[in-house]
């Protein structure tokens, strides 16, 4: 190909190289002798507002910007005085678009060796290019997955860059582009011509990206509407459906099947997402990237190892690891483990590992005695709390003023029987105005102090269940019978899976097939953009994950023209399925075998540690119970002393009926 020759906006000649990619605006080229730069140039000359950008954003290119983005460094035209052509830019090498990433179709090819640990990173590092962008005064208005690519370690750079909206001095240069399923509610509908953004419009569009990574792709306004008709995710947007927070009931919305829930997120980061996806109230503003930065950078060092499957990591404060019970229910492997070569691979296990010897240790600790729910009785007699002189004196008082309007009631009665309609309402509206109501208030206290210690007890009766019984000592040891039995099946298994490998081979190479074949990179009529997002956040991203029974449940593919999008993409896979072709000489692919025992000696050394831990975990177990038994017996101690006293201060009020009282206990 012939080198092209431009000049930049000093008038010093550039020479292009080979085109390195092309798409609807310009190609991107290598520049002659400028390895570390590349050129952006347009099919058509700038409008003259876009060259004044352009070289705006070249004055204005600052280290801090040019580590996170390909931004513009200096103009390139045709003529040394002609019109802007494009663009020069750092060139971006060994990185990757971030929906490779979060995909876990697309990140066990692109990202092999990335855990959630990495993708938390990875959103750490959006949210610090994020703020670079706005400490420098700029919004880069239309965000979405294609403006993002990440490195293999974690680090994030902007691309696009010219479209964002720079401030330059007085002048404003606008982003007029945007995709609606990443913009925020309040621009729903609204032309992106012309529209003015600002950095909570990037905020919105930051947590989405930041949703995207934490939960596999999942978009967080594509759940399932529990309403009439159909709910595209840009009027979830609009009416602010989140799918996955706790009041999504209340909008008339759940999550997909199969994603993590949302509780698995540590309190400070699910408090970032509800802020940033639910109105917002007035003067309030949606979480900025420094914040997303200091919450995720705490997350992520937080997480703890799974214990059965190293490849999973969760936050500590969860008693168990969410994504061993996702990938259980869903049949999905969110993590998989990176492809091993195919020499043969010593097995992982503990040296000198007895699980007979391990096992008796384990029995050797005595659970808990069964204890029930101690009743205890006040250790001493009760006396009550006397009424102060003063309230003694009210009450004296109101003796007298109740004799005397009964009096009088009843005199009038006697003398007109037939108005004894009137008298007694008279009689009790006299009453209460002339009552002194200390004695009532007093009364009301004392009453709310005894409920108050019954509600007590009751919470200490539930907390007994679930911290002094001996339920979570058994629960414990079921799980290590459980754990126990997986361990002695671990070799029936591993052989019953090489045998799978050797007889399914047409399956596993048909699998492998529809594997390389992405959804978003395929023509397919009639599916959008948002169907594309929505298939995603269901958990279909390739050929393979395409049946019947997996569209049906995504939205917009279960009703009228939702029928023929979901013949479409059915169509597509039959389709490939005709292109396949099955190859008997390829055999087992002894990285498999390899992958296979590598995972199962894996699963064996989880348990071993496991098991090797779980005597001590038991004692702990078992001293805490005897902890919280010896804790609540003192609390239930002192709450019957409170009950009584209690009991016996209400008493005051109504002498006569203390064997009542006596027997009254909830």
């Amino acid at each position: 190909m012939p080198v092209t020759k431009l000049y930049s906006g000093a008038g010093h000649p550039v020479e292009l190289g080979q085109a390195l990619g092309r798409g609807g605006e310009g190609a991107v080229h290598e520049i002659t002798g400028r390895p570390s730069f590349v050129a952006k140039i347009y099919h058509q000359p700038a409008h003259p507002d876009k060259a004044l950008k352009l070289e705006s954003m070249a004055r204005q290119a600052h280290p801090a910007l040019l580590d996170i983005a390909a931004w513009p460094v200096d103009v390139l035209r045709a003529k040394p005085e002609g019109p802007v052509q494009g663009f020069i830019m750092p060139r971006v090498n060994g990185y990757q678009e971030i929906h490779s990433l979060y995909g876990p179709s697309h990140r066990k090819r692109a990202f092999p060796h990335a855990d959630w640990s990495f993708l938390i990173h990875t959103a750490r590092n959006l949210a610090s290019a994020f703020e670079a962008v706005h400490a420098r005064g700029h919004v880069i208005g239309d965000v979405n997955p294609g403006n993002a690519v990440v490195s293999a370690q974690a680090l994030v750079k902007l691309i696009d860059c010219d479209s964002f909206q720079i401030t330059a001095g007085d002048r404003l240069f606008l982003c007029n582009v945007g995709v609606p399923q990443f913009t925020a509610p309040e621009l729903q509908g609204r032309r992106f011509h012309g529209l003015r953004r600002s950095p909570d419009h990037d905020a919105f569009g930051l947590a989405l990206l930041c949703f995207h990574l934490l939960f596999m792709g999942r978009h967080p306004f594509a759940g399932r509407y529990q309403g009439w008709g159909d709910m595209p995710i840009e009027r979830a947007i609009k009416e602010y459906r989140f799918a996955f927070g706790p009041h999504a009931a209340a909008w008339l919305m759940e999550p997909p099947p199969h994603t993590l829930p949302f509780v698995a997120l540590p309190r400070p980061v699910a408090d970032l997402f509800e802020r940033a996806f639910v109105p917002l109230a007035v003067g309030q503003s949606r979480p900025k990237p420094r914040e997303w930065l200091l919450a995720l950078e705490q997350m992520n060092r937080e997480l703890r190892f799974c214990g059965r499957n190293t490849l999973h990591k969760y936050s500590r404060a969860l008693p168990a690891c969410p994504w061993c019970e996702l990938e259980q229910a869903s049949g999905a492997v969110f993590f998989a483990t990176p492809r091993l070569s195919p020499v043969s691979l010593p097995p992982i296990r503990h040296r000198d590992f007895d699980l007979d010897r391990v096992w008796s240790r384990i029995l050797a600790i005595a659970p808990p005695t069964v204890e029930a729910i101690p009743h205890p009785d006040p250790p001493m007699p009760i006396t009550p709390t006397p009424l102060p002189e003063a309230l003694q004196r009210v009450q004296r008082a109101n003796q007298v003023k109740t004799a005397a309007i009964a009096s009088v009631t009843l005199v009038a009665v006697l003398i007109r029987p037939r108005l004894s309609w009137l008298w007694l309402p008279l009689a009790a509206a006299l009453w209460s105005l002339l009552r002194n109501n200390a004695i009532r208030r007093e009364y009301q206290r004392r009453r709310l102090a005894l409920l108050a210690a019954r509600r007590e007890l009751a919470d200490l009766h539930i907390a007994w269940q679930q911290r002094a019984s001996e339920q979570p000592f058994s629960t414990a040891l079921q799980s290590l019978y459980a754990l126990r039995n997986r361990y002695c099946q671990l070799p029936e298994d591993l052989q019953r899976d090489l045998r799978r490998l050797e007889t399914d081979q047409r399956q596993i190479q048909l699998q492998v097939f529809l594997e390389n074949h992405f959804i978003d990179a395929a023509q397919i009529p009639g599916i959008r953009t948002t169907d594309r997002i929505a298939l995603e956040s269901y958990g279909i991203e390739t050929a393979a994950d395409v049946t019947a029974a997996a569209i049906c449940n995504v939205p917009g593919f279960g009703q009228r023209l939702g029928h023929q999008r979901m013949s479409a993409l059915l169509a597509w896979r039959q389709t490939l399925e005709a292109q396949f072709r099955y190859d008997p000489r390829q055999g087992v692919n002894p990285a498999a075998i390899a992958g296979l025992r590598q995972q199962y000696n894996q699963q064996r050394l989880s348990i071993e540690q496991e098991l090797l831990a779980s005597p001590d975990e038991l004692a702990k177990i078992k001293t805490d119970i005897l902890k919280q038994r010896a804790q609540l017996n003192i609390a239930m101690i002192r709450q019957a002393m409170q009950e009584a006293q209690a009991q016996a201060d209400l008493r005051i009020f109504y002498p006569g009926l203390g064997g009542f009282w006596s027997r009254y206990r909830t």
